[in-house]
């Protein structure tokens, strides 16, 4: 006979709380991934609409945008990184049924994510220009980009409340709710691409402004969309606990979520090294938009990986708190090997379509013979990629945000930038030289990652 756990204070919540927990464990997979695999297509058809749209404005715009949006990710990562320390410390106290601990995390998870969202905005606005000047010599890719900089940072406000809510949303189990306002966000950013760039409406000849103001009203409105869910869900009693700031609580978000951002941070400076080496090979205006073409295309393609990494994140959270420590271990494997599977039949796609996918996405010769050779060469790393994303979902939701820090900095600065800067530059293969560094790398991390979760060291660690 099974118990109302004492402080649950409705059906619908026990409700909720128990499929993660108990049963059929593929269950619990299927009812947290299908949502989130909605939701990261919709993200990705975004970045593909915002690259579609630049090339009818040029390669240079292409340039542009993928650089400033690398930019932004810089001061993305922060926000995100609370997101990670609240999935990890949300989902354990509901699996443990501590409602009051799961209030007090979200609400602390809100105030610091508005907090950072202003400071990075400022930030952006202020200082994002110099760093934008540092990695492209190129005055045709620089001056856009800097314009779509500074719109595009105030975006941050807004999308850093929408991103926390949804972490809180996945962590008790929630990936519909994600999922909901995601989409609304996506039909607005897509259709506002095409009307501000295309039509020239409501306002004529914004060029890429277009595309950073279309970001910006998608994610004011996801903001405000976020906030109704809220308040209709077990989290609503969370927005009361926004003010005072707990500096114990916060501190305790920061410790799992900083080693989170500093992975994330190793790994978008090591993609402007990146930009770096691809800037000073021979026809790098192709060269540079290839890669943003590439980059963006790929992420459609791997996007199951990110519902998968956020899913497992959750259930082994949930799993660690409610003391089942054997289903926890276990969810991650089964998921890993979904997404190896996955990976292996999307890869053969990629392979022997890449060369249509380039053409489709842009019109310049030399920018669809590098995006073709981008697309095949790192089609051969997808399995991995998928071993080493995968399992870092389930170590991150576990609290173990450091293993996947240091690996990030050996593979991507001891392996990749090395390897790329000789086979690009010292032995003239040019972008290819560059393509193949990250598969290398890739392989690598994934192998790494893989022998730590085997290793069940993160299993003990408290959160």
């Amino acid at each position: 006979m099974t118990t109302k756990p004492k402080n649950i204070d409705s059906q619908a919540e026990e409700k909720q709380r128990q499929p993660l927990i108990t049963g059929n464990l593929w269950r619990a997979i299927w009812i947290m991934s299908w949502p989130l695999l909605l939701t990261t297509i919709a993200n990705s058809c975004v970045g593909i609409c915002d690259v579609y749209v630049a090339r009818f404005l040029g390669s240079n715009i292409q340039a542009a945008v993928g650089l400033a949006e690398h930019v932004l990710f810089l001061f993305l990562l922060f926000i995100l990184s609370v997101g990670v320390g609240s999935t990890a410390i949300v989902s354990r106290a509901f699996g443990a049924n501590d409602k009051a601990a799961m209030l007090h995390a979200t609400g602390q998870s809100f105030a610091l994510s508005i907090i950072l969202g202003l400071g990075m905005t400022a930030t952006a606005t202020l200082l994002g220009h110099y760093v934008l000047h540092f990695f492209t010599p190129s005055d045709e890719v620089l001056n856009p980009a800097r314009q779509y900089l500074i719109a595009y940072s105030f975006m941050l406000i807004p999308f850093s409340f929408t991103a926390i809510a949804n972490a809180a949303f996945r962590a008790i189990g929630d990936s519909k709710t994600p999922l909901y306002i995601v989409s609304v966000m996506t039909a607005i950013n897509v259709a506002g691409d095409f009307l501000t760039v295309l039509y020239g409406w409501p306002i004529p000849n914004l060029g890429v402004l277009g595309i950073a103001y279309a970001a910006l009203l998608a994610s004011t409105v996801g903001a405000i969309l976020a906030i109704i869910a809220i308040s209709r869900s077990p989290l609503k009693d969370s927005l009361r606990t926004i003010y005072p700031i707990d500096r114990n609580e916060i501190v305790r978000i920061a410790r799992i979520g900083i080693p989170s951002a500093l992975q994330r941070l190793a790994w978008s400076l090591s993609v402007f090294v990146v930009f770096f080496i691809l800037a000073r090979c021979p026809n790098s205006v192709s060269a540079l938009a290839s890669w943003t073409i590439g980059m963006r295309v790929e992420s459609f393609i791997f996007m199951p990986l990110m519902a998968l990494s956020l899913s497992v994140a959750s259930i082994v959270g949930q799993n660690l708190g409610a003391g089942e420590i054997d289903r926890a271990f276990e969810a991650g494997w089964r998921v890993t090997w979904i997404g190896i599977w996955s990976m292996v039949v999307l890869g053969i796609v990629l392979y022997f379509a890449a060369t249509p996918i380039a053409q489709a996405m842009s019109e310049e010769p030399g920018t669809i013979t590098y995006t073709a050779d981008y697309l095949r060469i790192n089609s051969v790393a997808e399995p991995f990629l998928a071993l080493g994303m995968v399992l870092t979902g389930a170590l991150q939701g576990a609290g173990d945000t450091k293993t996947p820090m240091w690996f990030t900095l050996i593979c991507n600065w001891l392996i990749r930038i090395p390897i790329a800067y000789v086979l690009a530059i010292a032995l003239h293969l040019g972008p290819n030289g560059v393509w193949s560094a990250m598969v290398f790398s890739i392989v690598i991390q994934g192998f790494l990652i893989a022998w730590r979760y085997q290793s069940k060291g993160w299993l003990e660690l408290r959160v």
